[in-house]
């Protein structure tokens, strides 16, 4: 396993040592049927289009930098991102770690095998909504790549 990959059980402690923000970036009705405990939902980060302009980098860092601020990330917390399963979401909890690395978000990691796998061990769900207190982020993107 990577140094990125956490498996549900490594999550399960990790959750219990260090401030985390659990982001699940399936779409809102899979969302609302059931997800990890805490979690928010950000699906943008599979929706959200931009274009490679420089104009358009700078709006995707910016629209990012607002969703994962607004998700409860300010820097200091782990970002743990996940899908359905590895292999159903199209890579969508990968570019959710992209686009924190991007960002220059320091301690990101995702859900090997995603919300199946964590399922499948027989840990918590739950249809809860909690809501996050925004918070400033405190990340800087990175330059723009030339």
């Amino acid at each position: 396993m990577t140094d990125v990959l956490i498996t549900a059980g490594e999550l399960t402690e990790l959750l219990k040592k260090e401030a985390c923000v659990v982001i699940d970036t399936r779409n809102p009705d899979a969302y609302g049927a059931g997800h990890l405990p805490n979690a928010v939902n950000v699906h943008e980060i599979f929706t959200y289009l931009a274009t490679s302009t420089p104009d358009g980098i700078h709006e995707l860092k910016t629209k990012f930098a607002d969703a994962f601020g607004a998700a409860g990330l300010s820097g200091k917390e782990t970002a743990v991102v996940y899908e359905q399963s590895m292999n159903s979401g199209f890579g969508q909890s990968c570019r959710g770690y992209y686009l924190l690395t991007m960002l220059g978000y320091p301690k990101i990691k995702v859900l090997h095998g995603g919300y199946d796998a964590w399922a499948a061990a027989g840990l918590p769900v739950t249809k809860d909504v909690r809501r996050r207190r925004r918070r400033r982020s405190r990340f800087c993107p990175k330059p723009a790549i030339s």
